[in-house]
Formats: structure tokens, C-alpha cells, sequence
């Protein structure tokens, strides 16, 4: 088995093995990401190192640090999924994403919340 590397940083790699994505901790901590249909197609870790985010079908965003593996979908559920091509991080909170159709969006989001 062959795992790809979609992400990273000092402390942590975003990576995949076909359609399973996890995140690993510079000290060997891992955490599942979820099942991507078709593979993940890309991933980011935030700047700061508080949370990666990993999408294709859809999109994931995950914890980092001292609550490490806490994660929330987006764009996943039947009639809602959106097939994501390119992240970009553009606050500490946010990111823009990219769909197949080639337009960009914004998402904002809040930890306390999720």
C-alpha cells in the first residue's frame, strides 16, 4: 500500500492511503480524517498549526493540537456534496476553496461552534 502525502508542516503531515485520509503528529499520534470516494485530491495545514483541512468529495477540517483529531465535514451529505480541487488559507479561521467548475469560495469557521 502506497500512502501519498497531501500536506506539510513542522509538526504534522496530512496524508493518504487511497480513499482514507488521516493526519500524523511529529510524535507519531495519528488521526483518521475520513473516507474520501475517489481519493482526497488536497489538503492544507493551517499556518499556526490549530487545525488542517483535507477535501475532494467535500471537505474536511480537523483539530490540531491539544484537541487533536476533532473534526467536522462540509459538502458531504447526499444533494449537498461539492467535488473541491484547491484550499488556501486566507485567515486564521478561513479558507477559500476551489470547485470543479473552477470558482472559488469562502468558508469561515468557528471552533467553538463545531
Amino acid at each position: 500500500m502506497t500512502q501519498q502525502e497531501l500536506a506539510r508542516s513542522a509538526q504534522y503531515l496530512v496524508q493518504h492511503e487511497y480513499e482514507h485520509a488521516r493526519v500524523t503528529r511529529a510524535d507519531g499520534r495519528q488521526a483518521s480524517l475520513g473516507e474520501f470516494y475517489g481519493d482526497p485530491a488536497v489538503a492544507l495545514i493551517d499556518a499556526d498549526e490549530q487545525w488542517c483541512a483535507v477535501a475532494g468529495e467535500g471537505l474536511v477540517l480537523c483539530r490540531l493540537g491539544q484537541l487533536f483529531g476533532q473534526c467536522t465535514t462540509y459538502f458531504r451529505q447526499p444533494g449537498e456534496v461539492r467535488w473541491i480541487t484547491h484550499l488556501r488559507q486566507t485567515g486564521p479561521f478561513a479558507l477559500e476553496w476551489r470547485d470543479e467548475d473552477g470558482v472559488w469560495h469562502t468558508l469561515d469557521f468557528d471552533f467553538d461552534t463545531m
